[in-house]
């Protein structure tokens, strides 16, 4: 069966090479592993940011966007109310004065 160096040779290497395709096996099976969990944690993250997008970024876009409507009419708003404040305060110092007395 084994008469010679080289069938010692050819016995080794099939050994070396069985070895060799058991490791690369368990290193593709670990390899799926870590790919799959990596496929899972991107997908909890698409799905955090998604949520994150439609809970928080579209209100506030939504919200940006009743506000550019409606700063014209509160600017205008604010300088009537100046001037209504203006007149006020020029009738009640009005009120105050009193007469004077002759």
């Amino acid at each position: 069966m084994i008469n010679t160096s080289l069938d010692i040779l050819y016995i080794v290497l099939a050994a070396v090479i069985l070895l060799v395709g058991i490791l690369l096996a368990i290193a593709i099976i670990y390899l799926i592993f870590i790919l799959r969990d990596a496929s899972k944690a991107t997908y909890f993250v698409k799905d955090t940011a998604q949520k994150l997008n439609d809970f928080v970024y579209k209100p506030l876009l939504v919200a940006q966007s009743i506000m550019d409507k409606i700063s014209p009419i509160l600017e205008s708003m604010r300088e009537k109310g100046g001037d209504a404040v203006e007149n006020v305060t020029k009738n009640k110092v009005k009120k105050r004065e009193r007469p004077k007395k002759k």
